[in-house]
């Protein structure tokens, strides 16, 4: 971070308002948020910190909590509300936003801590720009030893989004690399993590603040990356911001009725703002096309009173490089070994990390009826162009180090184009390890079992059909595909 210790920032800045949630959170990782953003933001430029505490049931976050506020801190400089039940992440950063008077809303988690100099770069960055939405950069607390490691200022990811919903770490594009310059310069994002920002407190709400109609927590920070950009401001990343943040395994509290908050809240996203391309959600959750997901049409107003560009533009112009699974491919859908009816699965694997790839059944999921028809449970892999096995971001390889004569695991990690991850496939044929010449084989394998590769035999347990295969001028689909298509329109 040495280059950003020679950045200068202007005196008089906006004023900010720092709004942090918490449910039940540790005390100590709470006041260390607190402690942290008081140290190290000049007192001219904390306007407040705004605490919102949705229905804490820990005893020492209730009078203890008011008790420490009042003796440790400056009368004025630390709101608390409380609520007498459960609203939710987005609500209750409603009403912290509503209670805020500073010129700049800096939303925090509840278990984080600002760096050295944390919001001056923020603040600088929306008085250049107030149709500017700001994130630091995210750094890790260890969730065990609260350890606080620093993110290399040379090497960080932005945004960006899987097509079934969900928010996913990406390299910075070198069209971007290039247009910003320098390493310290505020750095474009599609999509931002949603826990850590900073708005113009106006903008904030001419923008449409969040959609109230979603419920307690999940797919808010897609849906307003989407619309900040589609709507005619910017989402950028600003590198000499640091926070950092405790990354939990589990979350904390219940979610009543044990809704899938995230899925709907999702659903309200695309139906509003992904126009068309919505469709690729749905092929990813078909199990979400009957979910009651609420009245858009305060939304939808909003979208044509700030004459809002389409999702075409956006993927276009902020995230051109976003991989589309039937786009600049040979073959797509299910990729089925019909001697054994297993399918390529990740079995719910970690897609931000290198991992097996494995089998899973090839069946309707006959739990899952839509119309009256059973849906298949769609797992999309991509055959592509330049001859990847491909999930989204991830593409299949193999270790270096090839053995002929035993099998080897077949890893899903990040496409980079190597040699290492190209695969030779025709229609009803071997998938074959160009460098190896090894060839993926279902043989003596069951559901749930990590994805081989072995020495080719030309048996049927090496024989493998995609769902879809695109010829230039015919395709060929499966028997159902037409079916399920319309299903899912």
């Amino acid at each position: 971070m040495y280059r950003c210790e020679y950045e200068s920032y202007d005196h008089d800045l906006p004023t900010a308002s720092v709004i942090i949630i918490f449910t039940n959170e540790i005390w100590s990782a709470l006041l260390r948020t607190i402690h942290s953003v008081v140290n190290r933001t000049p007192p001219h430029l904390l306007h407040e910190i705004v605490l919102v505490d949705d229905f804490s049931e820990k005893d020492e976050l209730k009078y203890a909590l008011k008790k420490y506020i009042d003796k440790h801190f400056k009368p004025g400089l630390i709101k608390l509300i409380r609520f007498n039940e459960r609203k939710g992440l987005i609500r209750a950063r409603l009403a912290g936003a509503e209670l805020a008077t500073g010129d700049v809303l800096v939303f925090l988690d509840s278990h984080c801590e600002a760096n050295i100099k944390w919001v001056e770069p923020l603040l600088q960055r929306i008085k250049e720009e107030r149709t500017a939405v700001v994130c630091p950069i995210i750094d890790v607390i260890d969730d065990k030893t609260f350890e606080y490691y620093a993110t290399n200022l040379e090497y960080f990811q932005i945004g960006g989004f899987t097509w079934n919903g969900h928010f996913t770490w990406i390299e910075i594009s070198d069209a971007e690399d290039k247009r910003r310059k320098s390493e310290v310069a505020p750095t474009r994002t599609p999509t931002m993590a949603g826990g850590l920002f900073a708005i113009d407190r106006k903008y904030f709400w001419e923008i449409g603040s969040y959609d109230s109609g979603m419920e307690i927590w999940g797919g808010e920070n897609l849906e307003m990356s989407f619309r900040v950009w589609m709507c005619g401001g910017t989402l950028e990343i600003i590198p000499c911001s640091h926070v950092g943040h405790v990354f939990r395994s589990f979350h904390p509290y219940k979610f009543p009725g044990n809704k899938d908050t995230h899925g709907i809240n999702t659903v309200r996203t695309v139906e509003v703002w992904m126009d068309d391309y919505k469709k690729y959600f749905y092929y990813q959750r078909p199990d979400l096309l009957d979910t009651s997901y609420g009245d858009i049409t305060e939304r939808l107003e909003l979208k044509k009173k700030l004459k809002c560009k389409s999702f075409q533009w956006y993927l276009d112009t902020i995230y051109p490089e976003k991989f589309i699974f039937d786009k600049g491919v040979l073959a797509y859908g299910n990729l089925k070994n019909p001697m054994t009816m297993l399918c390529l699965d990740t079995l719910n694997r970690d897609e931000d990390k290198s991992e097996p790839i494995g089998y899973f059944h090839c069946k309707p999921n006959s739990d899952l009826v839509i119309n009256q028809e059973a849906v298949a449970g769609f797992y999309l892999l991509s055959y592509t162009e330049k001859k990847e096995l491909r999930i989204e971001e991830n593409c299949a390889e193999i270790n270096d180090d090839f053995d002929l004569h035993s099998e080897l695991p077949v890893i899903m990690t990040k496409c980079h184009g190597g040699e290492n991850q190209k695969w030779i496939h025709k229609m009803g044929g071997e998938i074959k390890h160009e460098k190896s010449g090894m060839c993926l084989d279902a043989g003596k394998k069951r559901s749930g079992d990590d994805a081989v590769v072995r020495k080719c035999y030309g048996g049927h347990f090496q024989i493998w059909w995609f769902e879809n295969y695109v010829h230039p001028h015919i395709e060929v689909k499966d028997d159902n595909y037409d079916e399920k298509l319309n299903i899912l329109h």
